[in-house]
């Protein structure tokens, strides 16, 4: 049987912690802020677990109460500052394709438009280890159009570029699937904003398949797209696994 003094120690515990940090997500969303009792209701712990803990926040400025609600304090803004002054998207999206890489076993990538050209480049990539695979390599590019990278960057990209893009650009057939009427690739683009990815399959190389997510800034200002790539028989037979990794990788790659 657990003594008092035990049960205090593991509340101080990693448990405690992450209850801190969801408290502090939970308020960042609540700017009129939250009572104890809606706060308890919410993250479904009971609202003497938290007297001491909100006592401490507010102490040291983490927290802020009036007239019985709870919203952050100057201390969290502080700290969100210098979380987002110290994120570095070269390394973290580098780990995110190494780890997809590694997950899948599939070809992975990380794309950035050059608009001049119309055009997806990949600034990171990662070969399958399989011995069909799609290619990969830094530097690379795909038609924005017709690749899963590019049509992710298209749909995220502004109004105005995207219009500026359709209007201008020569949309070539590169396989039988290919969307090369610029109406078509519009509505493609408004599906992919609306289910956050693009799956393409066979529009740019007949024999492969692609699924691409929008990789965004501390500010939701997307930094470009990551992609996973395969052999079409390989993408069907996995594809729900695929869709979750690639997903999964997007969103840790992104600061939001």
């Amino acid at each position: 049987m657990e003594t008092n003094g035990a049960t205090k120690d593991r509340a101080k515990g990693p448990k405690a912690v992450t209850r801190v940090l969801d408290l502090l997500m939970l308020l960042a969303a609540k700017p009129d802020g939250l009572t104890l009792s809606e706060v308890s209701a919410a993250m479904s712990v009971p609202k003497s677990t938290f007297l001491d803990t909100l006592r401490c926040l507010y102490e040291n400025q983490y927290l802020l109460c009036t007239d019985g609600r709870y919203r952050l304090g100057p201390s969290s803004y502080h700290l969100a500052s210098q979380i987002v002054t110290s994120w570095s998207a070269p390394e973290i999206i580098r780990a995110a394709v190494k780890a997809l890489a590694i997950e899948t076993g599939e070809s992975v990538g990380f794309a950035i438009a050059d608009w001049d050209i119309g055009q997806a480049i990949y600034m990171e990539a990662i070969n399958s280890r399989h011995p069909v695979r799609y290619a990969m390599q830094v530097g690379i590019k795909a038609p924005l159009y017709a690749s899963a990278a590019g049509r992710v960057l298209l749909a995220y990209a502004s109004e105005q570029r995207v219009d500026s893009y359709l209007d201008h650009g020569h949309f070539r057939a590169l396989t039988g699937q290919t969307r090369t009427d610029a109406a078509s690739i519009r509505a493609g683009l408004r599906d992919i904003r609306a289910q956050g990815y693009c799956a393409s399959f066979g529009e740019m190389l007949s024999d492969t398949a692609a699924i691409a997510v929008p990789v965004l800034g501390p500010k939701g200002k997307p930094l470009g797209a990551m992609m996973l790539a395969a052999p079409l028989d390989r993408m069907k037979t996995n594809y729900d696994r695929f869709l979750n990794a690639v997903t999964e990788a997007g969103r840790k790659a992104s600061a939001g």
